[in-house]
């Protein structure tokens, strides 16, 4: 959705606003913030970090296409996330674990490769999308061991918005930013319900498995990626990133699975 809005730093932003407009009742269900001071400061560290990536996200979108940007942004972020977990929650991987490393970074090259004219910009970003993915990911997963997992998500997402806006202020005049969310209004609201109830299902997992198996398995959808970039945004699906995207994928399911 962000992918085909032609200023999507500022759909981004509606979108968060959005998303946290529409699960504000759930921060505030039971007549008080259900967070603790202590999830409170993770949140707006997890805010800031999410600040960055949704910049670098915006911007990698308009330098190179979706189905590459997305496989590299994503798929890095699992071999980031097992790297945070063994050096700071000694959770080590297995063989198999360092096997599907190995075979994700493998799956990287294939899918980053075969641009004319170099990585560019458009690599650095997206890796600098994976780089955030993984630090959000460690704070998160620490922080829904503290509290509940839903009222969390709405509570990084809001402060994210209030963090991006001035953001989004400084790139585009305020009229612009008005307009734009007038004018994308249904797109913003889908984006940021979808955010929203993506990421809480996430946290959720993060209380059930292991912090580096779970934020591995979310990243199975590189595959999709790839497949949506062809069907809905016209972008080229050639063998090669057939075969770069799948090795992703395999990679995140050893990483997740045998690790």
């Amino acid at each position: 959705m962000l992918k085909r809005a032609a200023a999507s730093d500022i759909v981004t932003w509606w979108a968060l606003v959005a998303g946290s407009l529409l699960f504000l009742p759930v921060l505030l269900a039971s007549g008080h913030l259900p967070l603790s001071a202590s999830v409170w400061r993770l949140a707006v560290a997890s805010a800031a970090v999410e600040t960055v990536y949704y910049v670098l996200l915006a911007y990698a979108y308009g330098q190179w296409d979706f189905s590459q940007v997305y496989p590299m942004a994503r798929g890095t972020a699992p071999v980031l996330l097992a790297v945070w977990s063994a050096l700071l929650l000694r959770e080590y991987p297995s063989a198999w674990g360092a096997a599907g490393i190995v075979v994700i970074v493998l799956g990287l090259v294939v899918v980053g490769g075969g641009r004319s004219g170099g990585p560019g910009r458009g690599l650095l970003a997206a890796l600098g999308v994976a780089l955030c993915t993984s630090l959000y990911s460690l704070i998160d997963g620490v922080a829904v061991r503290r509290g509940s997992p839903a009222p969390y998500t709405v509570a990084v997402l809001g402060l994210t918005a209030i963090l991006i806006a001035p953001v989004a202020l400084i790139r585009n005049r305020p009229a612009a930013v008005l307009a734009e969310g007038r004018r994308q209004w249904p797109r913003a609201v889908a984006a940021g319900a979808l955010m929203m109830l993506g990421y809480m299902c996430v946290l959720r997992a993060y209380t059930i498995e292991r912090l580096a198996y779970a934020g591995a398995v979310r990243e199975v959808s590189v595959v999709l990626a790839a497949l949506v970039g062809w069907r809905w945004l016209g972008e080229s699906f050639g063998p090669r990133r057939v075969a770069g995207a799948s090795a992703v994928f395999l990679g995140i399911l050893m990483l997740a699975f045998f690790g």
